[in-house]
């Protein structure tokens, strides 16, 4: 293998200095210690997975082209009681204005150690950047915010405390979003009837691949089981999360990433969901996925989730995917004669449609039958 070149960086900022390896992406890696301030890290130090883990909190945020979005969740960090011993930032922003927010001083005092690494090439999109992360995560656990969640007084030492109370046996925690609570849409009673669902309980997940999403749960000081976990704020097991992995193959947007992760981790233990741990999600507009790729996500990253999720998964499973999802997508058309809304909907109907159609011409049953024969994907 060819070594690495080191080029010089433009004259633009001379601080940066910029690695470049043949097929590799670039890596911008910062890190500020207390005593020593920032630095830039030499390419040795950009994996360190193989270290031992020490006791303690870490908290990874993966952000792209949200600067404003990303200070302010640094501000809401830096009010916590229970600060992390470490703080790493993914960055895939198309500018270094995430950058300019890390050096002005939008991580100090947030953590002990705070480390910011800008990333491109096969290294963006959300579970990349996560799983790049947790390669550089040194603590027994590791949290993961949204870049526009605002962090409530006290969340992260709540979630910190019921997973290290939970023992071994609670693998995961989620934390609760307080403006994002709603009662259940008229889609969701169509759901319920139709068979579905069987039920409007929050945060489960059915073997017709729906799920029931988090919004239904009341404001609540109580510890609530679910099969999945909100991926805006979530706190895991850092050797757990390791084996597990993030799907790469959910690039970008990565929607069902969540999901996906939770119910492979479901597993090994429990996930609670703890009401004590508040926060808001404001969802920020910028680096939302345009209505056609949105519409595909919601059929081909769903089938993948089913696929992997369910161990015993059955030809009976598929079909009721198929009747779930089918039935889903024509209560959507009822979107085309409401005014405004038209026009976003027949483009996500259209990579709805797109996406059942690649599945069907790749063949589902025949993904099916290898899945048998091989087992459940891990």
């Amino acid at each position: 293998m060819r070594a690495p070149r080191v080029r010089a960086p433009r004259e633009r900022d001379p601080r940066r200095l910029v690695i470049e390896r043949p097929a590799t992406p670039v890596v911008v890696s910062l890190r500020w210690r207390r005593a020593t301030g920032w630095r830039e890290l030499a390419p040795r130090e950009h994996r360190e997975a193989g270290a031992p883990l020490q006791e303690g909190l870490a908290v990874v945020i993966c952000t792209a082209g949200r600067p404003g979005s990303l200070a302010r969740l640094l501000a809401s960090l830096g009010e916590q009681e229970r600060r992390p011993e470490q703080l790493v930032i993914v960055d895939a922003g198309p500018d270094d204005g995430a950058e300019r927010v890390v050096r002005a001083g939008g991580g100090d005092g947030v953590a002990r150690e705070v480390r910011y690494e800008r990333v491109s090439g096969v290294l963006r999109g959300l579970t990349r950047q996560r799983n790049h992360a947790l390669r550089l995560v040194h603590s027994d656990l590791v949290a993961f915010f949204d870049d526009d969640v605002v962090l409530l007084p006290g969340c992260l030492g709540e979630l910190e405390t019921t997973l290290r109370s939970g023992g071994p046996g609670v693998v995961g925690v989620g934390g609760f979003i307080v403006n994002d609570v709603a009662r259940p849409a008229l889609r969701w009673r169509v759901r319920i009837r139709t068979g579905v669902v069987t039920s409007l309980a929050p945060g489960r997940y059915f073997r017709s691949g729906m799920s029931t999403p988090w919004t239904f749960l009341e404001p609540t000081d109580a510890l609530v089981e679910g099969d999945w976990l909100p991926g805006a704020a979530m706190l895991w097991r850092t050797a757990s999360a390791r084996a597990i992995g993030f799907n790469d193959a959910f690039a970008g947007y990565a929607q069902g990433e969540d999901l996906d992760f939770s119910l492979r981790a479901r597993r090994a233990g429990r996930l609670l969901l703890a009401g004590r741990a508040r926060l808001l999600h404001l969802h920020e507009p910028a680096g939302r996925p345009a209505p056609f790729r949105r519409g595909y996500m919601e059929i081909y990253n769903r089938y993948e989730i089913h696929r992997r999720a369910l161990v015993d998964r059955s030809w009976r499973d598929i079909a009721w995917f198929a009747y779930a999802w089918g039935l889903d997508t024509l209560f959507l058309l009822r979107q085309l004669v409401i005014p405004g809304r038209a026009a976003y909907a027949a483009r996500q109907i259209a990579g709805r449609v797109s996406a059942a159609v690649h599945l069907v011409r790749h063949g589902m049953a025949s993904a099916a039958e290898r899945q048998a024969a091989r087992g459940a994907v891990p």
